[in-house]
């Protein structure tokens, strides 16, 4: 499970720490639900030199403030449920509360419940999966919160120069999507050892942590999806038949990550540019792998000789 989460969060482009804080400026003087939101996500990366950090780059102000301008947007509403449970500040319930009446569909909302507690015990737990299982559509707002950081990093006809995380679209796009895994991959860990293999002794545990992993199989996020397949992975022996399918699965999967992403010579900017625009038509993550494969006059399932890029001979 590791290795699949931080190989899609190391993808960052390469760029200057400076040039975060000069976009972070500037977002926060446009000021916008979007603006700020992107801002805010900035601000946890920007590492200020001086012992206090000035109030109006705080991650979470940005934030709020965001949310107080656009109330109704879930979206906005996820984002600032990871930041407090990185602080873990005491209006989580609160915030979760929010984010569950505005999009009660999606069973992630939920993930906060799995949270750590001294009076969380284990019939709660399962409770908790149970639930989120219910969501019909788990989602971590991928593609929305791609397009709206895309566009927010997007001069167009701003006087101020780019800088070199927002110069190309395809860096651009780049560090959009390493900064949403590191907001999306902490809040799955509990998920994570919710549902390992050790767990399943607890009375009906295993039926509901299959009920999850099936359902996150229609996330809106590849990162999601992948979690499913390989903790499903971790429960059965490496020859068993069940491994096997799930084995297919995944590298079907990866398949259309890898080969959807796959640098074209010439075309990288271009690229970018396909799949944000893709991503404001699509919801879900491995429709627009599908739609830019099909761009690309790739086939849209794996070629039996094909192989991970790390497996290739």
């Amino acid at each position: 499970m590791a290795a699949f989460m931080l190989g899609r969060a190391d993808a960052a482009a390469t760029h200057k720490g400076s040039d975060e804080a000069t976009e972070l400026d500037a977002l926060i003087v446009l000021g916008t639900p979007d603006a700020l939101a992107t801002a805010s996500l900035l601000a946890h990366l920007v590492q200020s030199d001086d012992s206090e950090q000035s109030e109006s780059a705080d991650p979470s102000a940005l934030i709020q403030k965001a949310v107080a301008l656009a109330p109704n947007r879930p979206e906005l509403i996820w984002l600032q449920l990871r930041d407090c449970e990185q602080r873990r500040c005491p209006d989580q319930t609160a915030i979760a509360g929010r984010l569950q009446a505005l999009d009660p569909d999606n069973g992630l909302a939920w993930l906060s419940d799995l949270r750590p507690l001294p009076n969380l015990e284990a019939a709660g737990i399962t409770r908790t999966l149970t639930r989120i299982a219910a969501g019909e559509h788990p989602r971590v707002y991928w593609n929305k919160l791609a397009v709206m950081m895309f566009g927010a990093l997007t001069h167009h006809d701003r006087s101020r120069p780019a800088t070199a995380i927002t110069r190309d679209a395809d860096d651009r796009l780049t560090h959009v999507t390493s900064i949403l895994a590191a907001v999306t991959i902490p809040a799955l860990q509990s998920l994570a050892h919710a549902c390992r293999l050790d767990q399943f002794d607890l009375p009906g545990r295993r039926s509901a942590c299959e009920a999850v992993m099936t359902r996150l199989q229609s996330s809106d996020a590849a990162l999601v999806q992948d979690l499913s397949v390989t903790l499903q992975e971790s429960w059965w022996p490496e020859d068993s038949s069940e491994y096997a399918a799930l084995r297919t699965l995944y590298l079907q999967q990866r398949y259309l990550t890898v080969e959807s992403n796959r640098e074209r010579q010439g075309h990288a900017d271009r690229d970018a540019e396909l799949r944000v625009a893709a991503m404001r038509r699509l919801e879900r993550e491995d429709e627009v792998e599908r739609t830019l494969l099909s761009d690309f006059h790739e086939p849209l399932e794996r070629p039996s000789s094909w192989r991970m890029p790390a497996e290739a001979p």
